[in-house]
């Protein structure tokens, strides 16, 4: 999966990470816009990275709304 993300916002109240990603995965585009609990703020790019990374991972291990997986 090959993938860069677009924005991203912390919520330190919330504990959230809010973020948009979009990339190729199996050759087909995509984006996602979703939020994601984080204990701490990320900080760095290359742990937002792996935030994000994890994320849709776990994304896209559920079924899609026909069923059929991604």
């Amino acid at each position: 999966m090959d993938f860069k993300v677009v924005a991203a916002t912390y919520d330190t109240a919330a504990s959230m990470l809010f973020y948009t990603a979009t990339g190729l995965r199996d050759g087909l585009r995509f984006t996602v816009s979703s939020r994601v609990k984080c204990l701490k703020n990320p900080g760095s790019a290359e742990r937002l990275h792996m935030v994000v990374l994890l994320a849709l991972t776990d994304h896209f291990k559920r079924p899609s709304p026909s069923g059929r997986k991604w």
